[in-house]
């Protein structure tokens, strides 16, 4: 196989950056009405990766092309709430591979290896959030057994006054 699937390192930071800027660009292109990543926040990417590497009970994944470097990344952490059964979960918060590379199996090593991990801290389910209008994830999740479960809606603040005020008694 051309791709080796390792634990993120310091030192893959600005590509995990660049992989992860893609990945919003795209999400914002599918769907207009998301939030904006800010342009600060963009600046800021790489210290807020290299927090999350060092973040307990989580792991960052990279794909590796034997020529290419870097062309994958997944993010996943594990949550405790007591109150839920079960009571530890998974969460796979960011996973993209570069277009060039997509169908070709990269994805799915990068969720095997996110299994064990999730594996060996006893998780049994899985959550995971994709925005509407991408496609590619939509149907990349789905193959993978994934269905939605809770729908989060949004509106702007005067288009929900304007409605709301003009709502019958």
């Amino acid at each position: 196989m051309p791709y080796l699937i390792r634990r993120a390192q310091h030192a893959d930071l600005g590509r995990m950056a660049d992989l992860l800027l893609a990945l919003q660009d795209h999400i914002e292109a599918a769907n207009p009405d998301l939030w904006r990543l800010n342009t600060e926040a963009r600046h800021n990417l790489k210290g807020q990766l290299a927090g999350r590497l060092r973040a307990e009970d989580s792991l960052a994944l990279v794909a590796e092309h034997e020529t290419e470097g870097i062309i994958g990344v997944i993010f996943g952490r594990v949550v405790v709430n007591n109150r839920y059964t079960p009571p530890r979960a998974g969460l796979i918060d960011q996973a993209f591979v570069h277009p060039d590379h997509r169908r070709r199996g990269v994805g799915k090593q990068l969720v095997a290896e996110l299994c064990g991990f999730f594996d060996t801290r006893a998780v049994g389910d899985i959550s995971l959030r994709y925005a509407v209008g991408n496609s590619e994830a939509v149907r990349f999740w789905q193959d993978l057994g994934f269905k939605p479960r809770i729908v989060t809606a949004g509106v702007s603040l005067e288009t929900l006054r304007q409605r709301a005020a003009a709502a019958p008694p």
